[in-house]
């Protein structure tokens, strides 16, 4: 039995996931307070996310939530050039902190690359989605 392919047991999970995530965060929000308290509203928020994102799956057909083999190769190529270009980015970045003595902390390293990937791999799929051929 594949996951991605049975549908109950998808959304079984994701809506157990959601239930579990809120409970844990209104927990923690209840009995705690300052910085925590925000990350309790995050969770809080994911788990609203998580769970409204189930349901939405839960009423689409099962046809829909199968991707096609074209998306499918559309994302491999996006995911591999994006994962070469992050490559890229840390050697670059590092490479002139070094030479350079920029003062690159590991923080700024991480939102940097966090950042470069989510782009790049955006972009790639809007364009090899928009390209015709795909390899």
């Amino acid at each position: 039995m594949n996951m991605r392919e049975d549908k109950k047991i998808m959304c079984g999970m994701g809506v157990s996931l959601s239930v579990i995530v809120l409970a844990v965060a209104i927990l923690t929000f209840r009995t705690t307070s300052g910085t925590m308290s925000f990350i309790s509203l995050g969770l809080i928020v994911a788990g609203m996310l998580m769970f409204a994102i189930s349901l939405h799956a839960a009423t689409k057909p099962e046809t829909e939530l199968m991707a096609d083999e074209r998306v499918t190769r559309v994302n491999e190529n996006a995911g591999n050039t994006a994962f070469w270009l992050v490559l890229l980015s840390i050697t670059i970045l590092f490479w002139s902190d070094r030479a350079w003595s920029i003062g690159i902390e590991l923080v700024d390293l991480y939102y940097a690359v966090l950042f470069v990937g989510i782009i790049s791999w955006s972009v790639l799929r809007w364009y090899y989605n928009k390209k015709e051929d795909v390899v």
